[in-house]
């Protein structure tokens, strides 16, 4: 009954969101910070790097959680355009723009612990653990299980009580 209760709030807290009136990526950026809070962090960790890769369509409204605390972790949020720059991350935003890059940017997340979010379809199957797509006029998230595993993030099952569950694509 506490976990029904748990779920039930937190999926209120998700769509208070999207009942407010908000621009699509205002609603992804308030799903951004809610997927922090149910992580589980390293202890050691202070601070949570939010990055983006690619085409930036959150513009300022991802700003908007910088220096917020999450999961007791401070948020700091960063636009990467490398590969390489992907280490610093613990939340990667990987826009579309990437599809193309998509593979080996998750080759280098891959062991690091980086728990990688997209809004393309597909992308989930890839092996991006949380990806975002549109159902009734409504942002909800999927998240690839298998994808969950390999990084070593450890995602709330309040959360996957939510999601729609994916698993990777048998290429």
């Amino acid at each position: 009954m506490l976990i029904l209760l748990c779920s039930i709030l937190l999926a209120a807290q998700f769509a208070g969101a999207q009942g407010a009136g908000l621009t699509e990526y205002q609603i992804k950026a308030a799903f951004l910070y809610n997927f922090a809070k149910f992580i589980e962090w390293p202890a050691d960790m202070g601070v949570l790097n939010l990055c983006i890769i690619g085409d930036d369509n959150f513009g300022r409204d991802i700003d908007d959680l910088e220096r917020k605390t999450a999961a007791g972790k401070i948020l700091s949020v960063e636009r990467i355009k490398s590969v390489q720059e992907i280490k610093k991350c613990r939340i990667l935003f990987i826009s579309s723009s990437e599809n193309e890059r998509l593979d080996s940017i998750l080759t280098a997340a891959q062991g690091l612990n980086i728990l990688t979010v997209g809004d393309t379809e597909g992308y989930a199957e890839r092996g991006v653990i949380i990806n975002f797509y549109k159902e009734q006029n409504k942002i909800r998230f999927e998240i690839n299980k298998d994808a969950a595993e390999r990084s070593g993030v450890k995602i709330s099952s309040k959360l996957f009580g939510l999601a729609r569950i994916v698993h990777d694509r048998g290429d």
